[in-house]
């Protein structure tokens, strides 16, 4: 409940500094245009947009996420983690969204920074599934409540998820789709559905146990 609190008022804060343009955002248009006139073109910028699409896409990232959750609930017989991980996503989506269409910042490659015009920029939710998906994995995996409980595992794939993070988050702002201000606008959007996921795995309930039906064999006679 704590770390929900801490890391709605953080979001809430950031967000108020973006609607008063406070010191938050002090370095979205400077950063904006020294990275839009050296733009990478070709490969490179095919690249680099697959390790961006890769991190944080939700095309990518929800199927990776799902999988690992329906393969931790099955080897556990319990849905609890499946049941975080949808509480997550629904963090992040009814959140998320709410604070896009609430707010409408236009994105970089507009040109012009302005609330309530012609985009969703603010918070990313590139970085927001990124921050949810890679440190979530780590947690149902290696986690106190996870498959395989191991802290040296655990610390060591949490830094690998961390950098991931941090990467996907970064080339969002230096291919200049994303104002520098939305990144950590999605990490902490994504450290909010964080909290209600590891909440619901830490909950102290019952979880049903799940039964799968026997795997079929054939009878030799």
């Amino acid at each position: 409940m704590l770390s929900f609190i801490l890391t709605g008022a953080i979001l809430g804060l950031m967000t108020w500094q973006v609607v008063v343009r406070g010191p938050f955002v002090a370095w979205d248009w400077p950063l904006h245009r020294y990275v839009d006139p050296i733009q990478p073109s070709g490969l490179p910028r095919e690249l680099l947009n697959l390790v961006a699409s890769l991190g944080g896409q939700r095309l990518y990232t929800l199927p990776i996420l799902v999988v690992v959750g329906a393969w931790v609930t099955w080897k556990q017989r319990s849905p609890r983690v499946l049941v975080a991980i949808g509480a997550g996503l629904a963090t992040v989506f009814f959140v998320g969204y709410w604070i896009k269409f609430s707010l409408a910042r236009t994105p970089p490659h507009t040109g012009i920074d302005i609330l309530h015009g012609q985009g969703q920029a603010f918070p990313s939710g590139h970085t927001a599934n990124a921050t949810l998906t890679w440190i979530l994995i780590v947690i149902v995996l290696f986690g106190a409540r996870g498959w395989y409980p191991n802290r040296r595992l655990f610390r060591r794939w949490l830094v690998a998820a961390l950098l991931l993070v941090f990467i996907s988050g970064m080339l969002m702002t230096l291919l200049d789709y994303h104002w520098l201000s939305d990144i950590p606008g999605g990490w902490m959007l994504g450290a909010l559905a964080l909290s209600v996921s590891t909440a619901i795995l830490r909950a102290p309930v019952p979880w049903p146990r799940l039964s799968w039906p026997p795997r079929w064999r054939s009878d030799h006679h």
